[in-house]
């Protein structure tokens, strides 16, 4: 679920901060021994121009070259071709593990790959869907047009009422966000989020409300990253930057991996004066956008931008 703070267009307003559980993918490197043949079984035999041996001693000594040695080192066989030991070949459960030879003949593969639609197009599932998707692809009037849609048959269905209400309160139409945020605390008292939302809302306007409201419901969910993110925001709106750093610390220590808590206390510290804070809070948050992010998390050609003049 996302939990929206105040935003503006321009780098010193507090970004849009999507909280959420993200599960990125991690590569690793294959490790491979190299295998080193070193033993005395190993022979070189020697050049023409040199051999000055008998015939008798070089036959028998072609004949030891030739055998296989006991330990399982690959022998050579006189000509300068090697060949593994039968003993080298993995036995018993760790043969089992390797790759299986599949014939084609008898064992085809599946000609054709069945799909089950769970929804059609246009059921309520779908068209939730693809609000969301708009939504989330920051076309509000779109996705505020379908959520519409969806509300007039379904007045109670708590992700219409979500979608519509991040919807209005991203098209900045305060008093319908409002109302649609109460309505979703009647239909579902106990819905975290939405509390969250709405109080951000009314910190826009009633920052002092807003604070203390956010720190009431803090004090009974101190583990919830967005509400101590928003009252992080809401308590730099009504000035106080020392106790906005401090809660944006937080949720930055319970959400390392998410580049925008961060980025919001490098605006902080900036409208506050502090540029040499600003500037580490800056390069610290686009180093994690980097490596967790995929460099799409916060505007990074903005903070640069920033970061040229401040520096």
């Amino acid at each position: 679920m996302s939990v929206l703070f105040s935003s503006s267009r321009s780098l010193c307003a507090f970004y849009v901060v999507t909280l959420g559980v993200f599960i990125l993918p991690f590569n690793g490197w294959a490790q491979s021994t190299p295998i080193v043949i070193d033993g005395p079984h190993v022979t070189v035999p020697a050049l023409d121009g040199l051999d000055t041996e008998d015939g008798d001693n070089k036959t028998q000594k072609d004949n030891n070259a030739a055998a296989v040695s006991s330990d399982g080192v690959a022998v050579d066989v006189g000509d300068g071709t090697f060949f593994d030991a039968n003993n080298l070949v993995p036995q018993g459960q760790m043969a089992g593990d390797g790759p299986v030879n599949v014939n084609p003949v008898t064992q085809p593969a599946s000609k054709y790959v069945v799909v089950t639609k769970t929804h059609g197009a246009n059921t309520k599932a779908a068209q939730i869907v693809s609000a969301e998707r708009a939504l989330a692809l920051g076309r509000y009037d779109s996705a505020l047009q379908m959520f519409d849609g969806l509300y007039a048959k379904n007045k109670k269905d708590v992700r219409v009422l979500m979608g519509r209400a991040v919807a209005l309160q991203k098209l900045e139409r305060f008093d319908e966000a409002m109302g649609m945020y109460e309505s979703l605390s009647k239909v579902n008292p106990d819905n975290l989020e939405a509390k969250v939302n709405m109080l951000g809302l009314l910190g826009t306007r009633y920052p002092a409300v807003a604070l203390r409201r956010l720190m009431d419901l803090h004090k009974k969910n101190q583990g919830h990253v967005g509400l101590t993110a928003q009252v992080a925001i809401v308590a730099a709106q009504t000035g106080d930057t020392a106790m906005a750093l401090r809660y944006l610390g937080m949720a930055a220590s319970m959400e390392p991996q998410n580049a925008n808590h961060v980025f919001n206390m490098g605006i902080i510290s900036d409208r506050a004066g502090q540029a040499k804070q600003a500037v580490s809070y800056y390069e610290k948050a686009l180093e994690i956008d980097t490596v967790y992010g995929a460099g799409r998390t916060i505007p990074r050609a903005s903070v640069y931008e920033r970061l040229a003049q401040i520096r």
